[in-house]
């Protein structure tokens, strides 16, 4: 199926005099010839057959003007002198990846979200733990037993403590530690033999969790959501890219539209400058009165009013798409004109309404995010019911110990024969009631139902879009059709006007329904830019209904390099650069 922004698809060129008049003029002399007052009678089935014939003549004519690709546009960064740029709708949507600030917003939270990953993930690290203090201490002597001489009024201590090891926590719930412990006292106390002294001390201690906290939900759920959460992220930069990508498609044929719809225009009030030329002319001659030039002037004037409401409408249009491009070469409250170099265009497409509903439940970025809210609940789910076990721990620590004159006699004597001390056991901890672990997981269960009806609700939705957007582009395709027949029966009707005005009795010239069939012919050319412009908006809509809007315009998502410096790079989203022209 055709896709918005393939390289291949058709384009169906708009206002091109070269293309669509002698087009029509044929169509209308066929009808002249047929059917002398068309515009008063039904179509026939060779008059739709016509129309048909020419839908595949002008698609035809709009691939052949396709492969003969004109000459290149001249780059953003050489805006030309009248102040113009030529905008290509691939160039539009790379710039809207390149600078657009949603784009990038939504990249830094998928950095932010990879930072907590990593954080979750830092609880495992092991730490290197180190105190040293040095002291003195000098208080009263209490009673002889403080320094063994009675004449002593004070005891006095100098001391210095270090302690250093190594923590290690563990992905089963329990903590490792690895402490080495080196004291120095020396004291005027008679009682402390050696003085000075060293002691030291080596503790191995390990605490693991049997019930409660075994397997360190808390930190493994906190890895685990993370984990989910950087997911969500992505998701969630697709999604904000491609609401964005079809923004920017939608603003670009929008600008095309409305500059269109100023050239229909403009030839309009061209054709109503010219009646009232003939009508000045024929008064002067005698063969015409001042109604008619009168009435050729009202419709000359509302035709200059509408070409200055077209005119300001194209200048909003251009600046809407501007500010969803962001780009510095074409600012906001800059003066350059837009210029899109791409028509809108028009094929046969037939879609499949359960094929399309099938890709978006597999692939719409909104769906793949709540699935993974999904999962980040059923995680909490899961801890909060562990929870409710009682806290018993086993706790284990041994320690060797040593002593001597100096440091090193201290440490030599630090083995696995005796001085040693040890200690195990377990701690238990059981809350009454435990009400507020059930009350937790009760709550979490809670949020894990909302989830899920989420979900459902925001499939029902997804799949409700793509249905209005096949039959918007289904009904598309029906208007443009439709609006080519009236457009090619208000050009028919319009000269059949001029013929008959120029036969009429000069006292009955009235050139009232002359100025009504340019009023139709108008409104009728405007019918089919709007046809084309819904179509193609249609295309576009469908496509993001999907969820393959990225992939049909070929966009990838770019996640920044493990070892990124400053500056700080967020995720991107970019078209694939261009193929070198073959030597």
């Amino acid at each position: 199926m055709p896709v918005p922004g393939s390289d291949d698809r058709m384009a169906m060129p708009l206002l091109m005099r070269s293309l669509i008049c002698p087009l029509l003029m044929i169509v209308s002399a066929i009808l002249l010839a047929a059917v002398p007052a068309a515009c008063d009678r039904g179509w026939n089935a060779r008059e739709r057959e016509t129309v048909r014939q020419t839908l595949a003549q002008i698609q035809a004519d709009a691939e052949t003007a396709g492969a003969a690709r004109p000459p290149e546009p001249p780059t953003l960064e050489a805006v030309e002198e009248e102040g113009t740029v030529r905008l290509d709708l691939v160039d539009a949507i790379r710039l809207a990846l390149a600078n657009n600030q949603d784009i990038q917003i939504s990249g830094y939270e998928a950095l932010r979200a990879e930072a907590d990953l990593v954080a979750a993930q830092a609880v495992y690290d092991p730490a290197v733990v180190a105190s040293n203090t040095f002291g003195r201490s000098k208080r009263p002597t209490a009673s002889t037993l403080d320094t063994g001489v009675i004449t002593d009024t004070h005891l006095t201590e100098d001391t210095w403590e270090f302690s250093g090891g190594l923590r290690q926590r563990l992905a089963t719930g329990g903590t490792f530690t690895l402490t080495q412990q080196m004291d120095y006292l020396d004291t005027n106390s008679r009682l402390i033999i050696p003085n000075p002294q060293y002691s030291s001390g080596l503790t191995f201690e390990a605490s693991q969790p049997l019930l409660k906290n075994f397997g360190d939900p808390e930190a493994q759920s906190a890895i685990r959501i993370a984990t989910v959460s950087t997911g969500v992220s992505l998701h969630d930069f697709r999604q904000k890219t491609a609401e964005i990508v079809a923004r920017v498609v939608a603003a670009y044929w929008q600008l095309v539209f409305d500059r269109q719809s100023v050239e229909v225009f403009r030839e309009s009030a061209d054709q109503a400058r010219e009646i009232l030329r003939r009508e000045t002319a024929r008064a002067e001659r005698g063969i015409s009165n001042n109604l008619n030039i009168a009435r050729a002037e009202s419709t000359l004037a509302s035709r200059e009013v509408q070409v200055v409401r077209g005119e300001n409408r194209a200048r909003d249009s251009a600046d809407a798409l501007k500010r969803l491009l962001s780009a510095p070469q074409i600012p906001v409250q800059g003066r350059a004109e837009i210029l899109p170099t791409r028509t809108p265009r028009f094929f046969q497409v037939d879609v499949d309404r359960q094929e399309a509903m099938a890709q978006a439940l597999a692939r719409r970025p909104e769906l793949a995010r709540a699935r993974g809210v999904i999962d980040a609940s059923r995680i909490r789910v899961d801890v909060a019911d562990r929870q409710r076990l009682p806290r018993l721990d086993a706790l284990l620590r041994y320690t060797l110990n040593g002593l001597g004159n100096d440091l090193g006699g201290a440490l030599d004597m630090q083995d696995f024969r005796d001085p040693v001390t040890w200690v195990a056991g377990l701690e238990l901890e059981w809350p009454l009631g435990n009400r507020a672990a059930r009350a937790e997981l009760l709550r979490r269960r809670a949020e894990y139902e909302q989830t899920l009806l989420e979900a459902d609700r925001l499939a029902d939705q997804v799949m409700e879009e793509v249905s209005v957007a096949a039959r918007a582009v289904e009904r598309g395709r029906g208007e443009v059709e439709s609006t080519l027949r009236a457009q090619t029966a208000a050009q028919t009707v319009l000269e059949g006007e001029q013929t008959r005005l120029e036969l009429q009795p000069m006292d009955r010239r009235s050139n009232e329904d002359l100025l009504r069939a340019l009023d139709q012919l108008t409104q009728a050319r405007r019918d089919h830019l709007v046809a084309l412009l819904n179509f193609n908006l249609a295309l576009a809509e469908l496509a993001r209904a999907r969820g393959t809007l990225l992939e049909d315009e070929g966009i990838e998502v770019i996640w920044p390099e493990a070892d990124r410096t400053d500056p700080l790079v967020p995720v991107e989203a970019r078209l694939p650069a261009e193929p070198a022209p073959p030597k």
